[in-house]
């Protein structure tokens, strides 16, 4: 399993779309968000997509939505999205997500995790610094 950023250009995108569409709809459903603002924020380049990505199959198993923000002088790494399936198979390409923001200048990466995810990553050196919690109104 690999870890792939897929730059953020028109040309890399319309190549890739096949690869990565596919999992707006699941991040669309458990965000409330519509599949279409989703994308938007992708061509837009506010988000930055990766694979978690099988060449022996030639499939995407897991895709992760990247992007950058400031804290002072310090550039964090997020991982908004965070979808796929078989996700066992690929949780072992967190070091490879770590060096990918090392390697952009970040000093800290923060996953915006479900509970579910955040006890798999919990063991990682990852640690709860704040909780999100949202009510319909």
């Amino acid at each position: 399993m690999q870890f792939v950023p897929i730059p953020i250009t028109p040309e890399w995108l319309s190549k890739t779309i096949h690869l990565w569409f596919p999992f707006l709809e699941h991040i669309s459903k458990r965000s409330k968000e519509p599949i279409r603002s989703l994308g938007q924020q992708i061509v837009r380049g506010d988000i930055q997509l990766a694979l978690a990505w099988d060449e022996g199959e030639q499939k995407a198993y897991g895709l992760f939505g990247l992007c950058f923000t400031m804290r002072g002088d310090d550039k964090i790494g997020e991982v908004r999205w965070l979808t796929g399936h078989d996700m066992k198979r690929w949780l072992g390409l967190l070091p490879e997500l770590e060096q990918y923001f090392r390697d952009c200048g970040c000093v800290v990466v923060r996953p915006i995790c479900r509970p579910g995810w955040s006890r798999m990553i919990r063991g990682k050196g990852y640690k709860i610094t704040h909780y999100t919690m949202e009510k319909v109104l």
